[in-house]
C-alpha cells in the first residue's frame, strides 16, 4: 500500500512540476535564432497551450528562392514541430518539408 501511494506521489508530483515549468510563447521566440539572411522572413509560429506542456509549429518561408509552379511563382515553406515541456523545447522528429 505505501509502494503505490510512493508511486502515485511521485506521479502528481511530476505533473505539478511540468505544469509550473511549461514554457511561453516568448521562450519560444527568444530560442529562434536570429536570421543571418535579411531576404529570410522570420517564422509563422502557431502555439497552442496544454495544461502540463505547449505545442509549436513553426513555418520557415525561403522568399530568396521562389519556385515557379504553373503560371504563379510560390516561395518554398517547411515546418518544425516543437514541444514545450520542463522548461525548453524538443524539436519533433518527422516534421514536414
Amino acid at each position: 500500500m505505501k509502494f503505490r501511494r510512493g508511486i502515485i506521489l511521485f506521479i502528481i508530483g511530476i505533473i505539478l512540476v511540468a505544469f509550473f515549468t511549461k514554457p511561453g510563447k516568448d521562450d519560444f521566440i527568444r530560442r529562434i535564432p536570429p536570421t543571418v539572411n535579411p531576404t529570410q522572413l522570420p517564422p509563422v509560429v502557431e502555439y497552442q497551450d496544454r495544461v502540463i506542456y505547449a505545442t509549436v509549429t513553426a513555418t520557415y518561408v525561403d522568399a530568396a528562392n521562389p519556385v515557379k509552379e504553373g503560371d504563379h511563382m510560390v516561395a518554398p515553406a517547411r515546418k518544425e514541430e516543437y514541444i514545450g515541456l520542463f522548461g525548453r523545447y524538443w524539436k519533433l522528429a518527422g516534421g514536414s518539408h
